[in-house]
């Protein structure tokens, strides 16, 4: 519960933060960012924001699993708050699918906003299972396919963020589409590899009773 306050007390202050940032550095119409060289202070505010979600994670969690849990789970509900804050006091984004730069390490991250409200939902669900198993005394076993599995759900995730970003810093967004399947089949290899870490555990189950009987 304190893991979720502290993210979405961070969101907010996120959206304050790239509100003052807009109105020093105003973002031209049909541009997604300011030039760069104008943006020394973001990229470290960027920084800065991981390694605050992953010392909260390090406090919360009592092990690495349950950890990296609190820091993917701090990390959706931080992404989520954030455009909640930027709409409620500023009424952007209007739409889920208005265009946004989301992210600049190591390179600029373009989407609409509901792409990554979609993946943060998945992060907040996955890690509520995961952190739910192992204080119930069942942690999940990561496997190297379970591992595998989400590294290329992430891989494929960022690849629908930044294979326009090039054509979009140069010339905005006009002209270019979200790789809307990209989403979903990262989405899908995401969840699978979750639900086959659980298929060691069932199986060291049954092995375990058939060798007592």
């Amino acid at each position: 519960m304190w893991v979720a306050v502290y993210a979405i007390a961070m969101g907010l202050l996120e959206a304050v933060c790239v509100i003052y940032l807009r109105r020093l550095f105003p973002v031209e119409t049909n541009y997604p960012i300011p030039p760069l060289e104008k943006m020394n202070v973001e990229i470290p505010r960027e920084a800065c924001t991981i390694v605050m979600l992953a010392a909260v994670a390090w406090l919360s969690g009592i092990n690495w699993r349950s950890r990296l849990a609190c820091f993917f789970f701090a990390f959706g509900i931080w992404d989520i708050f954030y455009y909640v804050g930027l709409q409620w006091w500023t009424g952007w984004p209007g739409r889920l699918i208005t265009w946004d730069c989301l992210f600049l390490i190591p390179k600029p991250w373009y989407g609409p906003v509901l792409a990554p409200v979609l993946i943060s939902l998945y992060f907040v669900g996955a890690c509520c299972w995961v952190h739910g198993r192992e204080i119930r005394g069942k942690p999940m076993r990561f496997s190297v396919a379970m591992v595998l599995s989400q590294a290329v759900a992430f891989s494929i995730w960022y690849l629908s963020f930044v294979k326009d970003a090039d054509h979009i810093t140069k010339n905005g967004y006009a002209g270019v589409t979200y790789s809307w399947p990209l989403l979903i089949i990262g989405a899908v290899v995401g969840i699978a590899g979750l639900w086959l870490a659980t298929r060691p555990a069932r199986a060291t189950v049954v092995l375990a009773s058939a060798a007592a009987d």
